[in-house]
């Protein structure tokens, strides 16, 4: 029902085609109004006079009239919310972080709220040629789990050539030279300028790293940059040895800035997109620091978005792990805003405004080593946990502690895995790890794929828009 303040605003007012929405694909809607009203958007549009992807958008009708768009549809939801107010609304009283917009409708706070809202069904279509047990719910749009899943076969085969990615320590480490010259040319097929980064540490040994750049059209020296780091556990790295394949740590998460890379490039960006796969993060961020150190002087880091042993969590019994920092005296909630959108972002697009709560209650309660060194997956909780952290544990880390940037990073359970760190960190591995009582390993590990592959590809769109500085 509208509120006191917009007692004329109904639903009959407004006419939406198509009646049925394409999830995970941009696509025009014509909205025709039979009555002058406000309605705010809160998905990525495409600005037709900008050429920029915007985030939340308010749209006046002054008058009946129709008017195309060009929207997002959510990619995990089952539904689009529109909000519809008076005329000149440009303030709209919102659901908290870790609440979906039914529980929001249904909430007290939404009784008192001046305006209404019209629900639009979302169905994303299956990937053709494969079954719900091996992850086809999860294989179509932009950008998709499954094509993550099936870029991970590949990689960790070993007959392509790519294990064994120990470093590179000498002039000439095979396994590691061939995957960085594989990794340039995706990058550069998906349409990012790829450079090859060598930095010499002494006489014996040296750091590699493959980054892209797609220059900015508005703000070119102020650089958003996402990363993974592409070297593995050389044997005879604590706790458990060291591995040959480093599925989870890190082919995931290599595969998965991939991905968010091959959507980002299809659009134009105010700020340069960068995307690094780093070298030696194994063995003291040599890759990272050396980049660090030779950034051009006029250039700016926005943000940081980092993926490492991801893929093992939800919506399988191990919590997804989504650190930001930089925490620099202790208190809580230095990065509160950070937290808040990417929160916002989860749920917007995804079933997880439950997993999000629970994620929070066991971070504030049993810490962060619970989750990422303490396997409780016998409780079964689904659970995902953003938050400020004080700790670092990946490439993220530096670019924080350095540059003074907001940095975070995906992942999930690690010193607490049987084979982090071990031989036995393979794909086969991870889909065993992610069978449930509700679906297989492939399926689960797909959808944690696209889940996450999605996350990070809106917070670059909202980023890019509005950088989130250091507040600490």
């Amino acid at each position: 029902m509208p509120g006191e303040d917009d007692p004329f605003v109904s639903v009959e007012d407004l006419a939406l085609l198509p009646n049925i929405l394409v999830g995970a694909q941009f696509q025009e809607i014509e909205i025709s109004v039979s009555n002058p009203m406000s309605i705010h958007i809160p998905y990525l549009i495409m600005d037709d006079v900008t050429g920029f992807v915007v985030n939340g958008t308010t749209i006046d009708f002054q008058k009946p009239e129709s008017k195309t768009i060009e929207l997002l549809a959510p990619p995990n939801t089952n539904f689009a919310y529109f909000l519809l107010g008076n005329e000149g609304r440009n303030e709209w009283s919102l659901r908290s972080t870790n609440q979906s917009w039914e529980e929001w409708f249904d909430s007290e706070s939404f009784n008192e709220a001046p305006y209404s809202y019209i629900q639009m069904p979302v169905v994303r279509e299956n990937r053709s040629g494969y079954s719900l047990d091996e992850g086809s719910m999860h294989g179509t749009g932009i950008i998709d789990g499954l094509s993550v899943f099936e870029w991970m076969e590949g990689f960790t085969n070993p007959t392509t050539g790519y294990n064994d990615r120990w470093g590179p320590f000498t002039l000439n480490d095979v396994p590691y030279e061939r995957a960085v010259d594989y990794i340039e040319s995706e990058i550069n097929g998906i349409g990012f300028d790829a450079q090859v980064h060598r930095y010499w540490l002494s006489d014996f040994s040296y750091a590699v790293n493959v980054c892209g750049y797609k220059e900015g059209s508005l703000y070119p020296d102020e650089w958003l940059v996402m990363g993974a780091h592409l070297d593995v556990a050389e044997i005879g790295t604590p706790p458990r040895g060291g591995t040959h394949v480093g599925a989870h740590d890190n082919g995931a998460g290599v595969a998965l800035m991939l991905e968010v890379a091959k959507g980002l490039a299809q659009f134009d960006h105010r700020r340069t997109l960068v995307v690094c796969f780093w070298s030696n993060e194994e063995n003291g961020y040599d890759g990272v620091d050396r980049w660090i150190e030779n950034l051009p002087s006029e250039v700016t880091i926005t943000n940081y978005l980092n993926a490492d042993a991801v893929g093992t969590n939800w919506p399988g019994y191990y919590t997804l792990v989504v650190d930001i920092i930089p925490e620099t005296d202790n208190e809580i909630n230095e990065q509160w805003p950070m937290v808040r959108l990417t929160e916002w972002i989860g749920s917007n697009n995804n079933d997880i405004a439950e997993a999000l709560r629970l994620g929070r209650d066991i971070y504030n309660s049993e810490g962060y080593a619970s989750m990422k060194d303490v396997d409780s997956s016998e409780q079964k909780r689904l659970s995902i946990s953003v938050h400020e952290s004080q700790r670092g544990r990946s490439d993220y880390e530096r670019i924080a502690d350095q540059l003074d940037v907001v940095s975070m990073d995906f992942g999930s359970l690690t010193g607490g895995s049987d084979c982090y760190h071990a031989t036995c960190d393979t794909l086969e591995t991870m889909v065993d790890m992610m069978v449930t009582d509700n679906g297989t390993g492939q399926q689960n590990l797909v959808e944690s794929f696209d889940l996450i592959s999605w996350w990070i590809f809106y917070l670059a769109m909202h980023l890019d828009e509005a950088p989130i500085y250091n507040e600490s």
